[in-house]
């Protein structure tokens, strides 16, 4: 322990002075090669620093990314970033921990090399292997995080576009950037002319699609594809004329609307949802494609019923328009048509509560309905008491959903207390979970709660206790009397490798305040150790909070 504290008292120093001699530099990479984990993560962070003037930091960096601890792994590839361009001669040796089995270094090293910034001939070929051979939560990760980067990342994906491995990924990171990879729109064009793969020249027509407007030069390419035999390429090709709407798609019109009639539903569906994309002014247009959309709620193919749902959501045609379509659809409905009415209501707003409450009285469908209350949030209050009697229903799901729904409404809920806090004696331990979350959300309204999460704070149950003390963190937060029970438990909450539970405890125990100085020490540690930057974020500012 003290050799430890010697180490974290020394790094302290050095992160803000360069290191002076060669020897100290030696005491580091010393550290990073042998001793606990906490010491070797501490000399690596040094290394990330200082390591431009400590010879050898760099190459042992890399030997790290390779070490058999996760932990190891991801702050090596933190480091490495830290070094920012210095670092791209290695920047392979980053990119091969993108598709690490590991959430954790795959973000570490996805965040490296941003900071890297290295040329996409060394590292774009081993993410495309990564995307190909990977599982579906390591792809979601790399793509997400790509995306994420925006306008910044445009020009490596356009370079993507010309590579036959890389052109359907490229496409799917850019679908997700939507309006932000305008500049790719010339690539995507020269990709749908030379590309024979029908996949491909699928999906980088949606992604112009998703870009929208900003991809107007694309529109007569778009309008050859209104010709194309395969169904795939033809309805993405309506999609994007749809989406790039007018004036720029309106030459398109006439071919689209020869399509409006086909004996396909999908292409009748989308084609007619187009036209009214293009033609917003135009209110004889929109009715009809509003019908044509409610009727196809009734289809026994889900993957109609579902384009219809959000194609209504698109259009926004407005109350008066829809929901007396949409309430003839719901007599004598099959659940599955009712649920995807429910998402065609949920489009509409606040102005979608009253008929999501007659909804409620669906037994099949109250979890979904409950849901989209939830996404509404605090201007569904009207629905709190049909809420409340819904909290009775024997389906668990139901149950949990519903109290979601209650936290989502917050304070606006407060009428529903006295059932949440009953829900707390819930048979369901995530009913229970639920009913300490929902709770919390509606804050010093639910004070009534107080006494029965109390209890819980004692519970077998650590999770449930756990929950309990969250929650009365936000109710009532300066409690002398519940602190002493609920700081413990929220400390140890700090611990846990789940993200969002680390972030609600850190959030508790700054509303906690002064009476939670007990977490001084471990939130200092998250501050500088944890692994997510929101962490450390959070974490000083609960420190600020409490001091």
């Amino acid at each position: 322990m003290k050799r430890l504290m010697l180490i974290g008292m020394a790094w302290m120093v050095l992160s803000s002075l360069a290191l002076a001699a060669d020897s100290q530099g030696e005491q580091w990479l010393a550290a990073a090669k042998s001793g606990d984990e906490a010491t070797r993560i501490q000399a690596i962070e040094v290394l990330g620093q200082q390591g431009d003037e400590i010879p050898g930091a760099m190459d042992l960096l890399v030997e790290l990314v390779k070490d058999p601890s996760d932990k190891i792994q991801g702050h090596a590839a933190h480091a490495l970033g830290q070094l920012g361009k210095a670092a791209r001669p290695v920047a392979k040796h980053v990119a091969a921990l993108v598709g690490d089995d590991n959430a954790h270094v795959r973000r570490a090293a996805i965040r490296a090399l941003r900071k890297i910034d290295p040329d996409e001939a060394i590292t774009l070929p081993i993410i495309i292997k990564i995307l190909e051979d990977g599982d579906d939560e390591v792809r979601t990760d790399i793509l997400l995080a790509i995306a994420e980067e925006g306008k910044a990342a445009v020009p490596r994906l356009t370079t993507a576009l010309a590579d036959p491995e890389g052109a359907y990924w490229a496409c799917l990171v850019l679908q997700e950037m939507g309006p932000e990879a305008a500049g790719a729109v010339p690539a995507l064009v020269k990709l749908i002319q030379s590309d024979d793969r029908p996949e491909v020249v699928r999906e980088a027509t949606i992604t112009l699609g998703q870009i929208g407007p900003a991809a107007a030069p694309a529109v007569p390419v778009l309008i050859e594809e209104l010709k194309s035999p395969r169904p795939g390429v033809l309805v993405a090709a309506i999609f994007a004329l749809g989406n790039i709407g007018a004036p720029a798609a309106q030459p398109a019109q006439d071919a689209i609307a020869k399509l409006a009639d086909s004996d396909d539903m999908f292409i009748k569906m989308e084609s007619n949802w187009a036209l009214a994309k293009i033609d917003r002014a135009n209110p004889d247009v929109l009715l009809h494609t509003t019908q044509i959309l409610v009727d196809c709620l009734r289809s026994d193919d889900p993957q109609i019923r579902i384009a219809a749902a959000r194609g209504l959501a698109d259009l926004k045609p407005g109350p008066k328009l829809v929901l007396p379509e949409l309430k003839k659809v719901m007599v004598g409905a099959s659940p599955e048509v009712i649920s995807n009415v429910v998402d065609a209501i949920a489009s509409l707003g606040s102005e979608a509560v009253p008929p999501l409450i007659e909804a409620l009285r669906q037994k099949e469908v109250r979890p979904k309905v409950a849901i989209i209350l939830g996404r509404i949030g605090p201007e569904a209050k009207a629905a709190v008491p049909a809420l409340v009697e819904a909290l009775n229903d024997e389906n668990t799901v139901t149950r949990q959903e519903v109290l979601f729904a209650l936290a989502s409404i917050g304070p606006e809920a407060k009428a529903a207390v006295p059932a949440i806090v009953g829900a707390l004696q819930d048979p369901d331990m995530d009913v229970r979970y639920g009913a300490c979350f929902a709770l919390g959300k509606i804050g010093p309204a639910a004070l009534e709660a107080k006494p029965e999460l109390q209890k819980k704070l004692d519970s077998a149950d650590q999770f449930l206790a756990l929950s309990a003390a969250w929650a009365l963190a936000q109710i009532d937060a300066a409690c002398p009397q519940t602190a002493p029970k609920s700081v413990p438990l929220l400390i140890k909450a700090l611990d846990s490798p789940e993200l969002m539970v680390r972030l609600e405890a850190i959030g508790a125990l700054g509303c906690v305040g002064p009476l939670a100085k007990q977490a001084i020490d471990p939130l200092k540690k998250l501050a500088t150790e944890d692994d997510e930057p929101q962490v450390r974020e959070a974490a000083a500012k609960a420190l600020e909070a409490i001091k």
